[in-house]
């Protein structure tokens, strides 16, 4: 079973001065430590991977449960985090090896100079809203009962300057809301829930299984924002910097096919996946059969990276639009 463990909102707030402390003293990158040539049967490679809490997470934690690392001779150890931001400086302190994270965050840390590459995919969404794994929840008894009522009022997102911020404004803005006047608060996902209720802020973007959480606890589902900012968006990516890629390449081949593997096998298992949603996300196992599945591919999807990109410079997160191929690796 995949170990967990998670860091506080502070780091993700100061990202940009964490990353830049990071390569100073870092001479840009380090060592990866326990790199080796590759996996083998006789000497498996025990590697750290970060993942954001809630169907991120559980993807590596599913793939971990199964074997589906260890056939690919990984010793995975799971790190939940807040959000991907808060991964990016310890993948560039060596701290880990592999990060789950967004395509935001990873297009904002290429943007300081980080060296990371996008080496899999991760999340990503379909065309049916009513399929998508992220919500924009209210409080039962809220006000607040269409989109266009969220203007003015406070959304939660898990961290600031990610793929939560930018695509809950293009979904908002694709609803005709004025997105200048929305305020945004940086909570965790667990947190949301309890906030919404309170009305401590008025709605949350939360991603599964905590929308399903959500809706069991009596909140309403007000929007759809990744579908709904685009149809088909890819969300999550899993990056390394690279120097680790080039010091492990066959950790790095053994990663990809072991998370491609992961993706068809929930694919083809829905309902198995779901069945393990209790324990490894601490679901109610009465709600595991309704939680919307993210879709994971086998390609990093490189539309979704210049759509989110160029997304980015209109919410002034980026001066100019990324080179976007650049962010890929293009190794096997």
């Amino acid at each position: 079973m995949a170990r967990r463990s998670a860091t506080g909102s502070r780091r993700a707030r100061t990202l940009g001065t964490v990353l830049l402390l990071a390569v100073a003293s870092c001479g840009g990158e380090t060592d990866a430590p326990g790199a080796q040539a590759g996996p083998s049967l006789t000497a498996p490679v025990s590697i750290k991977v970060g993942d954001v809490e809630g169907a991120p997470a559980s993807f590596i934690a599913f793939g971990v449960q199964k074997g589906i690392f260890a056939e690919h001779r990984l010793d995975v150890e799971l790190v939940a985090q807040q959000g991907g931001a808060a991964i990016i400086p310890n993948l560039v302190s060596g701290e880990m090896q592999i990060g789950g994270s967004n395509m935001v965050s990873v297009l904002l840390a290429r943007s300081t100079g980080l060296p990371l590459k996008i080496i899999a995919p991760g999340t990503s969404v379909g065309a049916d809203p009513n399929t998508d794994f992220s919500a924009v929840i209210v409080a039962a008894d809220s006000p607040v009962t269409r989109p266009q009522d969220l203007a003015g009022k406070s959304i939660a997102v898990n961290t600031l300057k990610n793929v939560s911020e930018v695509a809950l404004k293009a979904a908002l803005e694709a609803n005709g809301v004025d997105i200048g006047a929305i305020k945004l608060v940086e909570l965790p996902f667990p947190s949301m829930l309890p906030a919404v209720e309170k009305h401590q802020v008025d709605a949350a973007f939360v991603i599964e299984p905590f929308v399903t959480m959500a809706r069991g606890a009596g909140a309403r589902l007000l929007l759809r924002p990744y579908v709904e900012s685009k149809a088909n968006l890819g969300v999550g990516t899993y990056s390394a910097t690279e120097q680790y890629i080039r010091q492990s390449p066959a950790v790095i081949s053994a990663f990809q096919a072991a998370a491609a593997q992961t993706a068809r096998y929930i694919t083809e298992h829905p309902d198995e996946y779901r069945a393990a949603l209790p324990a490894i996300a601490k679901l109610n196992p009465a709600l595991a059969p309704t939680v919307n599945i993210p879709v994971w591919s086998e390609r990093v999807d490189v539309d979704s990276l210049r759509f989110l990109g160029d997304k980015m410079v209109s919410y002034g997160l980026l001066r100019d639009p990324p080179d976007v191929n650049a962010v890929v690796h293009s190794g096997p």
